[in-house]
């Protein structure tokens, strides 16, 4: 695999968490959570950093390789297990990114193109993405992720003075339980940040690379939520599908930019395909990985459309995304706490025999 810079890793971690996570999970952090929906990020994101620390460190044992080559050169047939579980774990992710952005560009956007034309041609183009490989993924990584947190930093500074500090009131009764499953509901998102460690072996990637990179994404997001409470309104945040969208319309700089929000739209799309494509990368590559004799970038037309197709038929209408997000949160335990772990435990290089010492003899 060709060098990257410890910025790219950064920033790919940051827009592979970001840019989905972002469309509507807000709306189901105020509907759990309330005014303290921001509360939501620290116990997942405390979590999924233990993890991620685990799995780094294994990686760490097999210098010069990421976690899929060590898993399936140590381990002939638990590590093609645990190869193609997470493979299924990322082809899900990438069925579910299709759908939601599919969804989003054909309510918010092309309301009057057929939403499987819609999925076709973000398919068509994350396939062209993935083909290029990692210097490809990095690259562009390396530019929408600089601009994406530069935009929402600045955001609070633009409509800072339409806050109401009444949306979050009371301030310090905070319902924990509805916290709880606010954590519930984004702790899948913000684990896919594990990948990290599985595409990228140790001698490039650092563990704090990872680790910035799970604190600013969960930082920004924990910002974005906070600005919707303050600015949509918890009542109204929850009953939208997008509240995220529905901040940026709420950004107005002059007359000539009334429509501000098509600008941001236009700067977060490509950035939304680049995790699309991220997960079609990392099934290719695993897939590579674990059978060599196969092509990657030939892997990527086939399970691209594949994913299309296995995206509707999971998530038959937009509603079920939601309703998924509570029981895949269930299927995502296993890939971000118990098999880290088990990695952790059971994933190590062969111990040397030691070398005995002659004895002397004792005439």
């Amino acid at each position: 695999m060709n060098k990257v810079t410890n910025r790219q890793f950064r920033m790919l971690g940051i827009t592979y968490i970001l840019n989905t996570t972002l469309i509507h999970v807000p709306s189901e952090l105020a509907n759990y959570a309330k005014q303290h929906a921001y509360l939501s990020f620290f116990p997942a994101g405390l979590v999924v950093a233990l993890m991620l620390l685990l799995l780094s460190k294994s990686a760490k044992r097999f210098p010069g390789k990421d976690l899929f080559q060590s898993l399936n050169g140590r381990h002939k047939v638990i590590g093609r297990v645990i190869t193609i579980l997470y493979l299924i774990f990322f082809f899900i992710i990438l069925a579910r990114d299709i759908r939601m952005v599919a969804d989003f560009t054909n309510v918010v956007l092309l309301p009057l193109t057929p939403i499987f034309i819609i999925s076709i041609a973000i398919t068509a183009t994350v396939i062209f993405i993935a083909r290029g490989g990692v210097q490809t993924v990095m690259g562009i990584a390396d530019l929408y992720g600089p601009i994406m947190t530069t935009v929402v930093l600045t955001m609070p500074f633009i409509v800072a003075k339409d806050f109401d500090l009444n949306y979050i009131k009371p301030y310090f009764y905070v319902d924990w339980a509805g916290v709880g499953k606010g954590s519930w509901v984004v702790f899948s998102y913000l684990g896919q940040i594990l990948a990290l460690p599985f595409i990228f072996s140790s001698k490039d990637y650092r563990i704090r690379d990872g680790m910035y990179a799970l604190l600013l994404s969960t930082g920004l997001l924990l910002l974005i939520v906070i600005m919707i409470a303050l600015l949509v309104g918890v009542p109204i945040a929850e009953s939208l599908m997008y509240p995220s969208y529905e901040l940026t319309r709420q950004i107005k700089i002059t007359d000539f930019l009334d429509r501000f929000d098509m600008v941001l739209v236009a700067l977060w799309f490509p950035a939304v395909l680049l995790n699309i494509a991220t997960s079609l990368f990392i099934i290719c590559y695993g897939l590579k990985t674990m059978i060599p004799q196969i092509s990657g970038k030939m892997m990527t037309s086939p399970i691209g459309l594949f994913a299309v197709v296995t995206a509707f038929w999971i998530y038959p209408n937009s509603i079920e995304v939601f309703r998924f997000d509570r029981e895949w949160t269930v299927v995502a335990l296993v890939f971000v706490i118990v098999l880290p772990i088990f990695i952790f435990l059971f994933h190590r290089p062969h111990r040397k025999p030691r070398m005995q010492k002659p004895r002397e003899d004792a005439t």
